[in-house]
């Protein structure tokens, strides 16, 4: 029987780094594989709900969303999945803050390869103990109807309410069940997570308001489908379309 393949996603501001330590975790242990890389927190967090990968490594310092409060609010929704902190702060502090947290481990940078490769060796050795656990935890082996309309209902929440403010846990609240479930659930069914729908979502009638209403400034449109943070908006536009909203409704005015 072929060994199941391990995943993971790294959270890392510095680009030469955020690559780096994608290649040698991937080199060190070729049972790990790369689905993402994430510049920020708040990247990480739509990654890690989209590959529910068995390992996030993070850094402590990133913008958006410090790694501290990436693992906080990862453990909310997905309190199994390992975490590694790579960081070049020594603090006290930020070393108990991640242990109450429960990360699996905390390396310093530089990084000694030697220390990483015995990390991950740990990380692994405990995925494959708990492996086939989780399915049968959350029951995705017997999906029928009942999981189905729950899916199917919270896509139509989705629709009707993306103006909102959002976040999982509060999306599982509105339908009585835990976010880690919802979460696991939904991308069963849906192929998708609830988060990224809803950006897809939020992204389209964007568009159709930069095409439809050119008197509408940026932060407005942002402000409409539910985004309070323009530039953020921008920053999700220019990743789901290529384009910032700017030169997306110039291109469309010229056609």
């Amino acid at each position: 029987m072929a060994e199941r393949r391990l995943t993971f996603v790294i959270a890392e501001d510095e680009e030469r780094m955020r690559d780096y330590l994608a290649a040698k975790t991937a080199e060190l242990d070729p049972n790990f594989e790369c689905v993402g890389t994430a510049a920020d927190g708040e990247e990480a967090v739509e990654l890690v709900e989209r590959h529910l990968p068995d390992l996030l490594i993070t850094d402590i310092k990133m913008p958006m969303l410090g790694g501290l409060e990436l693992v906080e609010r990862i453990r909310r929704t997905n309190p199994d999945l390992r975490i590694l902190i790579v960081s070049g702060y020594s603090e006290f502090e930020y070393a108990r803050r991640a242990i109450e947290l429960g990360v699996d481990d905390y390396i310093l940078k530089p990084i000694d390869v030697g220390k990483l490769r015995e990390v991950l060796r740990r990380i692994r050795i405990r995925l494959e103990a708990s492996a086939g656990s989780v399915d049968a935890e959350f029951g995705l082996d017997r999906i029928g109807a009942r999981e189905a309309d729950l899916a199917n209902a919270v896509e139509v929440y989705l629709q009707e309410n993306y103006r909102q403010p959002y976040s999982l846990e509060r999306l599982a609240a509105s339908f009585g069940c835990k976010a880690a479930y919802l979460l696991r659930l939904y991308r069963k069914i849906k192929g998708n997570t609830p988060t990224h729908d809803l950006i897809r979502l939020r992204i389209e009638k964007a568009k159709r308001l930069l095409v439809g209403h050119p008197d509408l400034e940026i932060k407005q449109v942002a402000a409409a489908v539910g985004y309070e943070d323009a530039l953020y908006f921008s920053r999700m536009f220019k990743k789901e379309t290529g384009l910032n909203p700017s030169a997306f409704r110039d291109s469309k005015g010229r056609q």
